[in-house]
Formats: C-alpha cells, structure tokens, sequence
C-alpha cells in the first residue's frame, strides 16, 4: 500500500484502495443496496466531523466484509443468521487491511430510513419544546430531549448514486494498478459496506481519475461542492486534466455571459501552449482579452507570456493579428488583411468575390462569379500554348482590373507590378480612339497595364473596351470577336452604372484589402499552425461582415490544407491544430445561407477530428450548438445556465441532469461541472484564475510588463 499520496496524483500501480481512505472521514454505511442507487445511515456527529455532506459529494463505499466473511454455508442452512463477533470485536481500520473494491458514490439527497416515523416525531417534540420554553427560543443543549433520545434522533439516511467501482486490473506490463469501472457487478446486502468521506488527497487523485503524474496533469480548479464554506479547513483538493484529452477533441464550454467561460478557455489553451508536443492554437479573440493585458486578467494575458531567446531577450509565444494593424506591422503584431492585388494571391480575390457575389442573382454578377473561377494563375499561364496564354492574360488583367476599380482606381499604387498583354494594331488604334490617355507597344511588342504618370492605365484600358466593345469587335481584323464571352462577362462589371451595381457590388474589397501585404494572411497563419505557434486573432475591432468573412475564409483555408494533408501523409504526421470559439452560436448560425453553401465552422466541428484539429467554444445557449456538434464533443464544462429549456437539454447528455439545481442557482463566478473525455463522472470544480500564479505554477512562461518581467520564464518550470 502506498503509504502516502505525496504528490496527491500517485500513479495507478502505486494506489490501492486503502489509499483513498488514509486520513478519510466515517459517515456511515449502506443499509439499502442497489445497482445504481443506495442509502446510507449517517449521523450529525460523523457528518460534522466531516466537514459536512453537501449534495454531490463523493464518498468511497467500502466492503467490511468479503467472501466468507459475509455469510457462511453453515450460517445459511441455520436460519440464515449472520456470523457471531466477539463481544470485544471493533471494527478495523480501513486502510490496515485492502479490499478488493469499492464503490464510489455521489451524494444525492436525503431520505428516510427504516425508523423515520418515530424518529421525525422526536424531532419536532424536541424543537418544538426548545423554541417554545421559558427562554423564548434560546435553546441550550440541555433544552433538548435527554441524551439517550438525542443520540437516536441523530441518525438519518442519505441516498447516494452509484457511479461505479475501484478494482484492481493489470497494465500491458502486467503489473496490478487501481482502476475504475462506471458499473458495479454486484451488491450483498449483508455485505457490510462501511462509507467514507475522502481526504483532500485522495479526493483530489479521485477527481482527477484517471490523470496521474504518469501522464500530463495539469490544474483545471480545485473540487468545490458546494459555495458554502462553514466548517472549511483551508485545504484543498485540485481536479487536474490531462492535456491530451483536449488535443484534437471537440471541448464545450457552456454559461452565462460573464461567469468564467473565457477564462476556463484561457487555461487550456495556456496549458496545451506549455505541453512538449508541437500543437498550433488559433484564437479568434471577440474582445482583446485573450492578446492583451486589462484589469480582469490581474497583468496576465495569453498574448503577453513570453520565453527568452539564447540572449537572454523577451520572446513573445503567440503572434497577433488584429484589423486595427495596417502599415504598422512589427514582428508580434501583424495586419488581417491581404494585398488583394498582388496575383500571388489570386485565389484570395476570388473567394472574396464568391462571398460577395455568390448569393446575388443578377445574371452579369453570376456570369463573374463563374469566370472568376477561370481566370488562370502564374503557373497555370506557364503551361499554356502561345495563343491560349494571350487571350488569358487579357481576361486575367481585365478581371484585376475590376478588382482595382472596385477597391478604388486612385488606390492602386506606384510599384504595381504591371501587366503586359499583347494586343493587334487596329484593336489599339480603336482604345486609344475612345480612351483620353494614349496607350503604345513597348519594345517587346506589348501594352503595359498598370499605373504611369499617376494615372490607373490598367482600370483605364479595360473600362474603355467595356464601354466600346461593339466598335473594338469591328476594328478586330480577324474573322472572330476580339472580345470573346467570358472576357465579356468581366467587363459588363464596369457598363452597369450605380453605386450598388457593376463593380460597385465589389466596394467591400477595400475593407479586406492592405497593400502592404503581398502574403496571404490565411496562407501564413497555416504556416503558423503547423510550426506548433499560438496564434490570436484580434477581432475586436473592424466591419462586423469584414470580420466575418475573414473569420470563414481562415478557417476553410485551415480545413481545405488539412484535407489535402490528409490525403496525401499519415495520420501521425498532420499538424495538430486546436481552434478557439467565444460566441459559438454565432459560428454555428445557419441563418442567411443559401442551400447548399457551407458553414467551414460547423463542417471543422462536425470533421475536425480526424484531421487533427481540436475545437473549443463557448456560448450562452447549449441548444444552439448544432445536436450533432453536441454529440461528438468529448470535454464538457458547465458554469451557471439560467434557463430550465437550456438545463433540460443539457441534461441529455452523461449525468448533468443530477446538477439540474446547482447550475440553475449557482451564480458564482467559475463555479462549474466538468466531465472530460477519459474522466469517467462529472466533478464539481472551482476553475483556477488565470493569473501571474497559475501562469508560474503550470507553465515554463514569463509574464511580461512594460519592460520587465513579473514573472520570469523557467524552461525547467514544469506544471504542479
């Protein structure tokens, strides 16, 4: 037998029943047995002792008697009597001798026991004698009963749930370890089953089943069953988690607005940030407290723990991209949005163009929609014959000029990479016959399109063989048009006129669109990803529809590499990816879509998984979370729910139903039900701040401020 729980989280071939109940308090034992339920006789000294019995605690249940102890063949044959002790015979001490199980129980409220009549008619003479005497209601002990009565009306039953049985198994070494089963195989009534309240030590190796230090504990909060706290020792019992039961899984974090759901997030993702395994974390960050320091967080933000490099120098952990970041980019800090006109990222324009214009049913804004898709990239040219390639630089240069003239003609800047087509002779007499600038063949024979003396050339070219196609088409010395159709479908976006026509229903590129960037800010953050980074997504500020175009767009983007991962490598070798949702229900609205168009968060949540991306979201509203999302997600973690519709349905799901009351009127602040994904019972907790503590205690991090360290990093710093 271990003789103690020194680290409170001992491995499972160290523990033996016993264990769990050194320094364990005597409440009772169970005089009605069952497979799912029992009851048990208590007494207010024995609960006193123990700190109390609120609703939901968990006691271990252990056989006094075994095997032949419990009855005998002889006893059996004789009128069923039980084996006769020695009148000297006292119960031994639990932990002197093991069991070959017990039973793990949860207190579920109280009831009656075989003498409860006469015991309830006790009570109320006693009370009432005692708040009716001479000293008006100021009763001493002696006012009630005499003791003999007190000692017997002490007594009462609680019945507890049974959520399952300690035994003894064998590991793939064949050595014997402590385990847990959520069933029981059998139950004697005769069996003698003696209950106890654990210890802070074993309750914590209890909560924390089947976490030990033989994997990766971390501290979630410390087991709290109720917020009362009168006869309170000071001690505690942590529930840990294992990192990797959040890695790759779907995790749920449901409560009110301001009741500790970001803050629960904040310690598993600083948690799963410290883990040795290379594991990228997106956060999309709905308020900035997840990237920067504010009062809540006691100087402590994701976004502001640091390592130090070789030279002894603050190195942020995470990078932050936020709306509000344009031209000044710094290493920790870089702009959402993306060149739109550099072709490198072309096919970034043309998602954009399908999120605009996907849903719009005038017939040229469909025409577009379907051309975008042909316009060819750099590499696709390269692959094209000479007069194939000529007639798909025109429609890939009148497609961008489109794009210029929707972001704005005066925006396109002076070191624009131009665009040089080649164009006949009469066709450009007949532009430059209807357009006020005069557009000449340089020494290679070709037109450059782009900007010169100030002038948007590639805007100004096209537009005017928009507006002058039928007289282009008949200076066009060959037999066909020169203006084919889907070069056609591009330019009938500059002859629809209005503000809200033509390239006008485009005007939403500029809020996407940065200049400065030539690299696709999705492309990169993926990059980030599979390099095992933090990364955090500020979007605080910006266009609500901006923000969530560019929330969906990174996020398919993550998908449609995973699954090209995913088809071409080993399951081992994908990236692990852990995504980050405040407002879940927001994600998850199909409100507005159009049939057949996709949500890429409910297609991450529902496929995720075997891509190795994790999820972990957070709402109000456990009925907004599409059922089947529901059903897969592996880690829940409920704080205070208000709403009975929302309770009822959550209670579909393992035993919440049993904290109907608790999470309906428990309003404190982090006060929540855990169940995780290798955790076998839902466990009241206190989730743990997350702060400059919590930061030193669980992870090798620093805490930065201003210039300074509040906290200094320790690579050898490992997690309690």
């Amino acid at each position: 037998m271990c003789s103690s729980l020194e680290d409170d989280l001992s491995p499972r071939t160290d523990m033996r029943i016993g264990d769990l109940l050194v320094e364990s308090h005597h409440v009772g034992g169970v005089f009605s047995p069952g497979h799912e339920h029992c009851k048990v006789l208590t007494n207010d000294k024995w609960t006193q002792d123990a700190g109390g019995l609120p609703r939901h605690s968990l006691l271990i249940a252990r056989p006094l008697l075994e095997g032949d102890e419990i009855v005998s063949e002889e006893d059996v044959h004789t009128g069923h009597r039980l084996p006769e002790n020695d009148p000297g015979y006292a119960p031994p001490d639990p932990t002197d001798t093991d069991a070959t199980h017990a039973l793990l129980l949860r207190v579920s409220d109280t009831t009656d026991i075989p003498q409860e009549g006469r015991l309830q008619t006790n009570r109320y003479d006693a009370i009432q004698e005692a708040i009716t005497g001479e000293e008006g209601g100021t009763a001493s002990p002696e006012d009630f009963v005499d003791v003999l009565t007190r000692r017997q009306i002490q007594y009462s039953g609680v019945e507890a749930k049974i959520l399952g049985t300690f035994y003894y198994d064998t590991n793939e070494d064949d050595e014997q370890r402590l385990s847990f089963s959520s069933d029981v195989q059998t139950f004697f009534s005769a069996g003698h089953y003696v209950v106890h309240k654990p210890d802070h030590a074993a309750l914590q190796w209890i909560a924390s089943y089947p976490t030990t230090t033989d994997t990766t504990p971390v501290k979630l909060g410390d087991v709290q069953y109720t917020t009362t706290d009168i006869w309170g020792d000071g001690a505690s019992a942590g529930m840990y988690f294992d990192v990797k039961e959040f890695i790759g899984a779907k995790t749920a974090v449901f409560g009110m607005t301001r009741k500790g759901k970001s803050n629960t997030m904040k310690i598993i993702a600083g948690a799963i940030e410290a883990h040795d395994e290379s594991i990228g974390q997106l956060i999309f960050d709905p308020s900035g407290e997840y990237a920067y320091v504010n009062d809540q967080d006691e100087e402590c933000a994701l976004g502001e723990l640091h390592t130090q490099d070789d030279n002894g120098a603050p190195e942020a952990i995470s990078t932050v991209y936020k709306f509000a970041a344009q031209e000044d980019e710094t290493d920790r800090y870089k702009p959402l949005r993306t060149n739109l006109l550099a072709r490198s990222n072309l096919d970034v324009v043309k998602n954009y163009v399908h999120m605009e214009l996907g849903s719009d049913e005038a017939t040229y804004a469909e025409n577009f929609v379907t051309v975008s898709n042909n316009v060819p990239s750099e590499e696709e040219l390269e692959d094209m014959e000479w007069g194939q390639k000529t007639r798909a630089e025109w429609l890939r240069s009148a497609y961008y000029a489109v794009i210029s003239r929707s972001i704005g003609t005066e925006k396109l800047p002076d070191d624009f990479d131009p665009f040089w087509i080649g164009v006949n002779d009469s066709v450009l007499r007949g532009v430059n016959e209807h357009s006020h600038l005069d557009f000449n063949k340089a020494e290679s024979g070709k037109v450059r399109l782009g900007k010169a003396g100030g002038e948007n050339t590639l805007v100004e070219f096209w537009s005017t063989v928009a507006t002058n196609t039928k007289d282009i088409n008949d200076a066009h010395e060959e037999d066909r048009d020169w203006v084919n159709d889907d070069l056609d479908s591009v330019l009938e976006m500059f002859r629809t006129a209005g503000s809200q026509s033509g390239f006008g229903k485009l005007r939403n590129l500029q809020d996407y669109h940065n200049p400065a960037r030539d690299v696709d800010v999705a492309r990169e953050i993926y990059s980030r990803l599979t390099d095992g980074e933090l990364v955090i997504v500020d979007i605080s500020n910006g266009m609500e529809e901006v923000i969530t175009a560019e929330k969906e767009r990174l996020v398919s983007y993550i998908l449609n590499q995973s699954m090209e991962r995913f088809r071409s490598t080993d399951e081992d070798e994908l990236p692990k990816i852990q995504v980050y949702l405040e407002e879940a229900h927001q994600h998850f609205d199909e409100y507005g879509r159009g049939d057949g168009e996709m949500n890429p968060f409910v297609t991450l949540a529902k496929e995720g998984a075997k891509f190795q991306i994790g999820m972990v979201y957070a709402t109000q509203e456990v009925t907004s979370v599409d059922p089947r999302v529901r059903a897969n997600t592996a880690n829940w973690i409920i704080t205070h729910i208000n709403s009975e519709k929302e309770i009822n349905e959550l209670g579909k799901y393992y035993n919440f139903a049993d904290f109907a009351n608790s999470i309906r009127n428990v309003e404190t602040v982090g006060y929540s039900r855990v169940k995780t994904y290798l955790g076998e019972y839902i466990v009241p907790v206190q989730i743990s701040l997350f702060d400059t503590d919590w930061v030193k205690d669980n992870t090798p991090f620093g805490v930065k401020k201003d210039d300074g360290f509040i906290v200094e990093p320790s690579p050898s710093r490992q997690a309690d």
